[in-house]
């Protein structure tokens, strides 16, 4: 069942917004001061107005490198947590996400979006939410239906490289997971539930490059 939900940023939503578009605030501010100052000749609205804009447009870049880590880490919380409530899971202590940005702009410290992989380790298997994000211009977040489940003893073995977590199946099939950054404590749990569900013939394993921390 898809779910959505909203969390706080902790700062003035407009210097937020400005500081995440702000190219486009600055052209925007360019173009109405320029308008006042060549051909409206109102020089003092013209300067005020660069004046202002320019400096909002600054204060939103710093808000958002000052704050984006702890907005985007609130809303993979949220969607751990729905994603465990789902799952009839009291907390979202095994759940794990893997986050890959996108439409990134230049000067900030992370992406306007994250599209997220959540992965649960249960018992005897685990759970893949294929479809869950964060949005960080609209502080945002969704978790939807696409999921999947593995037994561990379908799994032959897990790599991490080049952005993408793979695990390979007995059947020769691959999952491919794209992630921003190297998964560190998935995998360490990951390895722990594939060492205890080891079987004859099977035998999943962790290699060499994702096993180090």
């Amino acid at each position: 069942m898809s779910e959505e939900g909203s969390f706080d940023v902790e700062t003035v939503a407009r210097v937020w917004s400005v500081g995440l578009q702000w190219p486009w605030a600055v052209l925007l501010v360019v173009m109405l001061g320029g308008n006042f100052l060549f051909a409206a000749d109102q020089t003092v609205l013209g300067i005020a107005v660069l004046v202002a804009g320019l400096g909002t447009a600054v204060a939103g870049v710093r808000t958002v490198n000052r704050h984006s880590a702890d907005a985007l880490a609130d809303g993979t919380r949220n969607v751990r947590r729905a994603v465990a409530a789902e799952l009839d899971r009291d907390d979202a202590s095994t759940s794990y996400s893997l986050a890959a940005g996108s439409g990134s702009v230049y000067g900030l410290h992370c992406s306007k979006r994250y599209d997220l992989t959540v992965v649960t380790l249960g018992e005897t298997a685990l759970t893949v939410h294929h479809d869950a994000a964060v949005n960080l211009l609209n502080t945002t977040w969704t978790v939807g239906d696409q999921t999947e489940q593995i037994p561990y003893e379908r799994i032959t073995s897990v790599t991490e490289e080049d952005g993408t977590l793979r695990m390979e199946l007995v059947d020769g099939e691959t999952k491919s997971l794209p992630t921003d950054e190297r998964p560190g404590e998935l995998l360490a749990s990951l390895s722990n539930r594939l060492e205890d569900s080891d079987t004859p013939g099977v035998g999943p394993t962790l290699l060499p490059s994702a096993a180090k921390e």
